[in-house]
């Protein structure tokens, strides 16, 4: 795993943790961390906590999952719930069985908005999905989106793989404000030091300079 730039949570990188194995699996999204009254972390997906964890660092967690690294404000004995609706961690006392299944939830294709198919296929660089590399860009082009690392690199067609919109933003649900901003012949990158997105035109082979 590449050095992390900048590090923002109240816990060290190499601190270890407990991740549910559905999340290192891919099979759902990691919308829901907990800090127990020691100060540990651990990190579920949808609905009841999972019984089968795996365990990683910290900065392996940031590292693949890149929403995580704004918590800065979570504290022993807190949890926080992503809110698909809002974009953004909610935080608060750590609840435990039904509250927790009702608050913590899967991403539902409806809240997609007009224009836009959760259905519809995605080019995602493999290398992305796996978390050998940090997911920096999202673009949006006359044939939908692409969710790229940082190589500057002409990359084979192999090095990318179609999948629905729908589970890329499962896999980075910071990406869902993104996905929704964007018109065709925009991208945007991810800013890990200030850990928000910054807009920009795509330039295509012919354009003139400007």
């Amino acid at each position: 795993m590449p050095a992390l730039e900048s590090w923002n949570l109240s816990s060290p990188p190499d601190t270890p943790t407990a991740v549910a194995a559905d999340l290192v699996e891919l099979r759902e999204p990691l919308v829901r961390v907990a800090r127990a009254e020691d100060g540990s972390w651990s990190f579920d997906g949808p609905g009841a906590a999972r019984d089968l964890t795996e365990s990683l660092t910290l900065g392996e967690v940031v590292h693949a999952w890149p929403h995580v690294a704004v918590l800065d404000e979570i504290e022993p004995g807190q949890m926080a719930v992503w809110d698909w609706i809002d974009n953004g961690w909610q935080i608060g006392p750590s609840e435990e069985g039904d509250v927790l299944a009702e608050v913590s939830v899967d991403l539902d294709p409806s809240v997609f908005p007009d224009g836009l198919v959760a259905e519809e296929p995605a080019v995602v660089e493999r290398a992305v999905v796996t978390g050998e590399v940090l997911l920096t860009d999202v673009q949006r082009d006359d044939e939908g989106f692409s969710f790229v690392g940082p190589s500057q690199d002409e990359l084979a067609p192999d090095a990318f793989v179609l999948i629905r919109l729908a589970d890329a933003v499962r896999r980075w649900p910071h990406a869902f404000g993104v996905v929704q901003a964007l018109e065709p012949g925009e991208g945007m990158e991810w800013d890990p030091e200030q850990l928000q997105w910054e807009a920009y035109r795509l330039s295509y082979s012919g354009d003139p300079e400007i």
